[in-house]
């Protein structure tokens, strides 16, 4: 007869957080580094090629300079 162990999820208030992250971090550390990544490699090209539609974009406008 075969065993079957079922996953049980952590209790709220004994480190369910802690077991969030210790799961998922290393996911979430790598979607952020990819995304930080892909918006450097658009900043540069538009630099470089002077993109302008792209340079528009308000994540590269100065703090404090909204349109």
């Amino acid at each position: 007869m075969a065993q079957t162990y079922r996953e049980t999820s952590p209790e709220r208030g004994s480190g369910g957080i802690k077991a969030f992250f210790a799961k998922y971090g290393p996911a979430i550390c790598m979607a952020a580094l990819i995304g930080y990544i892909v918006l450097l490699g658009i900043g540069v090209f538009a630099e470089i090629f002077k993109v302008q539609w792209i340079l528009d974009w308000w994540i590269w406008s100065p703090p404090g300079k909204f349109k």
